[in-house]
């Protein structure tokens, strides 16, 4: 391949992915027709609305629980609540699914040390043999996979008590027993109602919600623009009558041409021009008043300019009163 050739499609390659600024949209923007611009205004309008729907419809995933109740097994209330959607991330951070549990209290022991254990669990088999293992483990040295919480206090007949967990992504088994607080290893007889809600989209729904919102808004702005380009071109902006005034019946802005002749007298057919001035001395006559003030001219529909002295002229606009004097217009 020859060098002319590479850079040909260095060229194309340059060329291809260049970005469009946001002076050269502004350039296209202006030389846009007026049914070109009410188009486009009508499709920034439904983005708006588009982008506006999506974004409630994720921050309805993001907000919508998943619920969920848990079995007596023996003295024991468990539940696998299965593979838990959520971000990939080990540890606690923002990214941990909230897991809400209310137990209500229907039947609990009469021992006055009883209490109220919870534990979650973090595996995919439920019912290993190394579950009685996982649940000791949580007792005696809580972690993130295996987290575990108990009542500060005896529960009582129809009592509701709130256990909030905050959990990673993956399997998650849940157990609930009485126990005694100097004993957690063996469960207590008793009965309890458990209801449960878990929000495994509040993350990703959440980040596309943004999304959508954030795309509303540039929306938003580009229909600004579109309906203030529309209006520029349907609605002109209205002057005051002085304004028209002044555009309609501007002064002079130089001295009147000359009238005179354009060069010198002609000769006639048969010798040298006539003398065309008086033939004896002139007569006298009374010098011109010369007054030195300014004069007001008329302008269409019955405004008047004052002139002054030296050949300019005022930038009001005057009427003439009723006693023939002349006055500022006022609107």
């Amino acid at each position: 391949m020859s060098d002319e050739e590479n850079v040909t499609e260095a060229e194309a390659e340059t060329t291809e992915f260049v970005p469009v600024l946001d002076e050269d949209r502004d350039e296209i923007m202006k030389d846009m027709t007026l049914e070109e611009r009410q188009e486009a205004l009508k499709r920034s309008r439904w983005n708006v609305f588009l982008y506006l729907g999506l974004a409630a419809l994720m921050f309805g995933f993001a907000l919508f629980p998943f619920p969920f109740t848990a079995e007596p097994v023996g003295n024991s209330y468990e539940q696998d609540l299965g593979f838990v959607w959520g971000a990939p991330l080990d540890g606690e951070d923002f990214t941990d699914v909230p897991i809400e549990i209310e137990v209500t209290a229907t039947k609990p022991p009469t021992n006055s040390d009883a209490r109220i254990a919870v534990y979650l669990i973090n595996s995919d088999d439920c019912t290993g043999s190394e579950m009685l293992d996982l649940k000791l483990a949580a007792r005696t040295d809580a972690s993130h996979d295996n987290q575990f919480q108990i009542s500060n206090k005896a529960p009582i007949e129809d009592q509701v008590l709130t256990f909030d967990f905050n959990v990673d992504g993956g399997g998650q088994c849940l157990f609930v027993e009485y126990v005694d607080k100097d004993d957690l290893g063996e469960p207590l007889f008793g009965s309890m109602e458990i209801d449960g809600s878990m929000w495994p989209n509040q993350i990703w729904a959440g980040i596309f919600a943004i999304l959508f919102l954030g795309l509303s808004g540039f929306a938003f702005l580009g229909a600004q623009k579109h309906g203030a380009g529309v209006k520029a071109l349907t609605e002109p902006s209205k002057k005051s009558t002085e304004e028209e005034v002044l555009e309609q019946t501007a002064g002079p802005t130089g001295p009147p041409p000359s009238t005179g002749p354009s060069g010198p007298p002609q000769a006639g057919p048969s010798g040298p021009p006539e003398a065309s001035g008086p033939a004896g001395p002139p007569e006298p006559h009374a010098p011109e008043a010369v007054t030195g003030g300014p004069t007001f001219e008329a302008a269409d529909n019955g405004y008047f300019f004052r002139k002054m002295p030296d050949g300019s002229y005022d930038q009001t606009v005057y009427v003439q009163a009723e006693d023939g004097s002349y006055v500022p217009y006022e609107e």
